[in-house]
């Protein structure tokens, strides 16, 4: 029987006979290589800081909301009408900051008219108990202004007669008729288109004013006299210097006649009527006041009525004049013409 062959070791036999280690694959992978193939671990990171983040503020937010009581919208737009008689937005004159001035609040001078006369059929009646008064306009041509038409209406009838010049007064004028039929006198009491009345009664001035105090000081300006009707009453109180209106006085009959030569602006607004009131010291509630220029006003505005778009005073129904009164200066110019129909 043959002897045993003695057996090779295997090359990775332990020289010390232990068993061999088997190494059975790769090393195991470390964590960052295991969950990270795909960047899943920095996606997830920042997912959850901006997920935590979100949260956050909108808790931030709620509480802010809930804790604050104050409303913190914003202020409600409206459309308003800013006071005092300013046709042009321009903006008007302060009145040193007292705390309730007699501000005039009504811009559009035909409110007031439309106050005192608040129907056509008013208006037309007013309009046709004046041109009865002008007993030398039979026909009823002598245009009158709305406003003009309130403010007469106001007033007695007598005193409307003779601040008219009804009697005594009928061709004053020193030069031929010049009326669309050619007869009526331009004096102050004739009833052609130039003659002082029948301007008086179609012109009207619109004032940018803060006061009555302001109202008069540009009254003054244009060296006026202030006549205030008395209501319920044919007495009116006269105001010939409005830097001194502790002297009025009583018009008499002289003064009437006096003023009826002379071109006349009047007005109806309360606040504009109470203002003025206030200002002169007045111890009534007046419904209207007149003011008469002297000739040079009425020279300036028939100018300038008949050069705007060159139309013959004949053919005009109303003239509506701004004034502007700067430096104790004056000026006018036309806002509006309205010709005959």
């Amino acid at each position: 029987m043959p002897a045993p062959q003695p057996t090779t070791p295997p090359k990775n036999a332990p020289a010390n006979g232990k068993e061999p280690f088997v190494v059975e694959g790769p090393p195991d992978e470390e964590f960052w290589e295991r969950y990270n193939r795909r960047l899943e671990f920095p996606l997830a990171t920042v997912a959850t800081v901006f997920f935590h983040v979100l949260v956050g503020a909108v808790l931030v937010y709620v509480l802010v909301g809930l804790m604050s009581d104050a409303d913190t919208s914003g202020p409600t737009m409206q459309i308003a009408a800013i006071g005092g008689m300013d046709d042009t937005g321009e903006g008007s004159e302060g009145s040193g900051g007292q705390e309730n001035p007699d501000l005039i609040r009504d811009v559009n001078p035909i409110t007031a008219a439309q106050k005192v006369l608040p129907t056509p059929q008013a208006l037309a009646d007013a309009k046709e108990n004046i041109q009865k008064i002008v007993l030398d306009d039979p026909n009823g041509r002598v245009p009158i202004a709305p406003s003009n038409a309130a403010a007469w209406s106001e007033i007695d009838e007598s005193l409307r007669k003779k601040l008219l010049g009804v009697g005594g007064q009928k061709g004053e004028g020193n030069q031929a008729g010049k009326g669309a039929d050619g007869t009526a006198g331009t004096g102050p009491g004739g009833t052609g288109a130039d003659s002082t009345r029948a301007r008086g009664l179609r012109w009207v001035l619109r004032f940018k004013v803060a006061n009555g105090r302001d109202y008069l000081a540009q009254l003054q300006a244009l060296k006026a006299e202030i006549l205030v009707p008395i209501p319920g009453s044919q007495d009116s109180i006269l105001i010939k210097d409005i830097s001194n209106p502790g002297a009025q006085r009583k018009a008499s009959d002289a003064d009437l006649r006096d003023l009826a030569k002379k071109i006349q602006f009047s007005d109806t607004r309360r606040d504009a009527v109470q203002g003025v009131a206030g200002a002169l010291g007045l111890d009534f509630t007046p419904k209207t006041f007149f003011a008469f220029f002297p000739k040079e006003v009425e020279g300036d505005l028939a100018r300038l009525e008949t050069s705007y778009r060159n139309r013959r005073a004949e053919d005009i129904e109303e003239t509506i004049f701004r004034v502007t009164i700067r430096g104790g200066t004056y000026e006018f110019v036309v806002d509006e013409q309205q010709i005959k129909r």
